[in-house]
């Protein structure tokens, strides 16, 4: 009986233990109907699902999965009621044996999901791994593709250079042979031309044996050499070179130099020199072109002064330094002061004290020096902004030369020569540079100027000795042979009548083809596909160092141009259609009328001026160069003849008088004529701008140009 009662009391103190427990533990429902167990959490982890206790759980445990939130709810109601009937229940039943088996499905549900949780952990770490070896094998093969990739070009550039190598070694093979073939050729025409020569030579010497010069010569000859300067009066004859003589050379200057004296001196020797001064040229070439950087003041900007704050701090050292000074020599003098510490610190305490006396002194001097420089110094200074732009800079190779004729009568020949006394000078010239530039001086001291340029084109040549100018002769291999007294004359412009014979005379004719002309030119232009107008056989380009013009011949050596053409020119040279170039200079000038004059060494057809009136409506023609379009023709009409303003006039009143054409004239046809038919009838001069007008030109009237000329 003892026994029974015993059990009786652990099985209810272990069912009251239980339940206590029990009562502590709490869990969550999912929407699933699912049970989890909520351990140390005082909420679900998921906000849908629904946190019950041990007798919510222990209610509905036992129901199915889909129906356990409907229950869940209704138990929630009627929660009591429940109770009192499950209470009663499981008094009525072995609450062990059910709480042993709900713990049971609690702790297999558990290890349920344990195990599935750990499945799926061991699947993603599986499927993991296969990516790894995945990525592994793919870039095993990437490596192995580009490996391959880097080897197939690595062949094809080998296979490229050797391709290379063998196009060379063809090209030099085919060089070589082209070289040979070219050498033989060379060769070949050097062996033709020696025959040709010979050939030359031959035919030479039986011309020269059947044309022989009839000069008669005096008895008393001299067989010397002989020398003589033809001193004409020439353009830019000043600035041709003195030629020096020699002592053993026969040499003399003519100044009156006409063809009776050219007659008794091929009379009088047998082995003559003349020379004869033609011209005096100057040019340049650019060689070179390239534009350059430079740093202009584009302003100024304060920025603090560095001196200024240094000054500061030098001060304030100097400062502290000096205050040491003074407390050292106060120590020092408070030793010399101690009567108790001896005699030896006494001293010391002395020679302590004059020796920082002394470098106090220094210091307060230069502290002042100091305090001077600082008061004297500005805190801000003014700094120049710098601002980048470029030059233009040309390597000019600048040219004169003085061009002579001479003419050599020799071992009864004449030859013909044309020589050159050339001087060359290289300069660099830089335009737009800028007046604020940081070097400006230096750049300027650095580079020549255009004027440089221009006056050294304009100094004499220098002086040149009478053997240096015969090896000039000597060396210029080409020449011209005169047969006979004409050729001679002509080429030394003498107009010679021809001798008439005796039944000539008698008859009063002429000789047969005494009119006949030395040479001819051609009217014909380079290109073959154009016949010049014969009026531009009296039209030259008049060009300076600042640009080009027209003009035209209105005597044998005088031209005709606008002012504004050659304004402030220092080097001026005509051209002709035949490419023959010459020196000009300014002889008259009319600012007025802007017309200029040209003495020139060249000669030319001058042309016929118009006399009378001219008609409105008639067609005239203007010829020029028009923007560097060299003997150019443009046609038009005389729109009006009326009084106008000139460029150059300073009253601006309408006293000069013009005509008006529609005939095209551009830059480069200032200074060309204007023709009515075969005559002139003005000067081209001025174009008004096409954003102006259109087909408004003016040109000098004929009458204005008269004169100017008769002035």
């Amino acid at each position: 009986m003892t026994n029974k009662i015993k059990y009786l009391f652990f099985a209810t103190l272990f069912c009251l233990v239980s339940n206590i427990s029990y009562s502590q533990e709490n869990y969550c429902l999912d929407k699933d109907g699912l049970i989890l167990p909520l351990f140390d959490l005082d909420n679900c982890s998921d906000s849908s699902d629904i946190k019950i206790d041990q007798k919510e759980f222990t209610h509905i445990i036992e129901i199915k999965a889909s129906e356990r939130i409907s229950k869940l709810d209704e138990f929630r109601k009627n929660k009591d009621k429940i109770l009192n009937n499950e209470n009663v229940l499981v008094e009525n039943n072995n609450n062990q044996e059910l709480e042993e088996k709900k713990k049971l499905e609690i702790a297999n549900t558990q290890k349920k999901k344990k195990l599935e949780r750990q499945k799926e952990i061991e699947l993603k770490k599986a499927e993991r791994l296969a990516k790894i070896e995945k990525r592994k094998k793919e870039l095993k093969q990437k490596r192995l593709a580009r490996k391959a990739e880097q080897e197939r070009k690595k062949a094809e550039r080998l296979a490229k250079i050797e391709k290379r190598k063998k196009e060379l070694k063809q090209k030099r093979l085919a060089i070589k042979a082209e070289q040979e073939r070219k050498k033989a050729e060379r060769l070949a025409k050097l062996k033709e031309k020696k025959e040709l020569d010979k050939i030359k030579k031959e035919v030479a010497k039986q011309n020269n044996n059947k044309k022989k010069l009839d000069i008669k010569q005096k008895d008393n000859v001299n067989h010397e050499l002989k020398v003589i300067l033809a001193d004409l009066q020439i353009v830019k004859k000043e600035l041709l070179p003195n030629i020096n003589p020699s002592d053993n050379i026969d040499y003399e200057t003519n100044k009156e130099f006409s063809l009776d004296i050219v007659k008794n001196l091929l009379a009088t020797n047998s082995n003559l020199l003349i020379v004869i001064p033609k011209d005096f040229d100057s040019f340049s070439t650019v060689n070179l072109e390239e534009n350059l950087t430079s740093q202009m003041v584009a302003g100024t900007r304060s920025v603090p002064n560095p001196e200024f704050n240094r000054l500061q701090a030098e001060m304030r050292r100097t400062e502290r330094e000096l205050q040491r000074a003074q407390a050292e020599a106060e120590r020092g003098f408070q030793m010399s002061q101690c009567i108790s510490c001896g005699l030896i610190t006494q001293w010391g305490g002395i020679a302590l004290q004059e020796k920082w006396q002394n470098e106090g002194a220094k210091l307060q001097n230069r502290l002042n020096n100091l305090i001077s420089s600082y008061s004297n110094t500005p805190d801000y200074l003014e700094k120049e902004m710098l601002r980048t732009y470029s030059y233009l800079v040309q390597n000019i190779n600048a040219e004169k030369k003085a061009i002579y004729q001479i003419v050599q009568f020799k071992n009864k020949k004449l030859i013909e020569k044309n020589i050159s006394i050339k001087s060359n000078k290289n300069f660099k010239v830089a335009y737009n540079i800028d007046p604020q530039d940081k070097k400006y001086e230096n750049l300027i001291n650095k580079y020549s100027s255009p004027d440089q340029v221009s006056n050294w084109q304009n100094q004499k040549i220098k002086n040149i000795s009478l053997n240096e100018l015969l090896n000039l002769f000597d060396n210029e291999s080409e020449f011209r042979e005169l047969f006979d007294k004409k050729e001679l004359y002509a080429s030394l412009n003498f107009s010679v009548e021809e001798e008439l014979s005796w039944w000539e005379k008698l008859l009063g004719g002429t000789k047969q083809g005494s009119n006949k002309k030395i040479a001819s030119l051609t009217n014909k232009s380079s290109s073959n596909y154009e016949e010049k107008d014969i009026r531009f056989d009296s039209v030259v380009i008049v060009k300076t160092e600042k640009g080009l013009g027209s003009g035209f011949f209105i005597s044998k050596d005088e031209i005709i141009t606008n002012y504004h053409v050659i304004e402030n020119a220092m080097s001026i040279s005509v051209t002709d259609k035949f490419k023959k170039r010459s020196s000009a200079v300014v002889i008259k000038k009319d600012l007025k009328r802007d017309l200029a004059l040209l003495k020139t060494n060249t000669t030319g057809k001058p042309v016929k001026f118009f006399e009378g009136q001219l008609k409105q409506g008639e067609m005239v023609e203007a010829l020029g160069h028009p923007k560097g379009r060299k003997f150019s023709l443009t046609k038009g009409w005389i729109s009006a003849i009326r009084k106008e303003s000139s460029v150059y006039s300073a009253t601006g009143n309408p006293d000069v008088l013009f005509i008006q054409t529609d005939a095209a004239i551009n830059p480069g046809n200032s200074g060309g004529p204007l023709f009515y038919k075969d005559k002139v009838v003005g000067v081209n001069t001025q174009g008004l701008h096409k954003d102006t007008s259109e087909g408004m030109n003016f040109a000098v009237h004929f009458s204005e140009v008269n004169k100017f000329l008769s002035d």
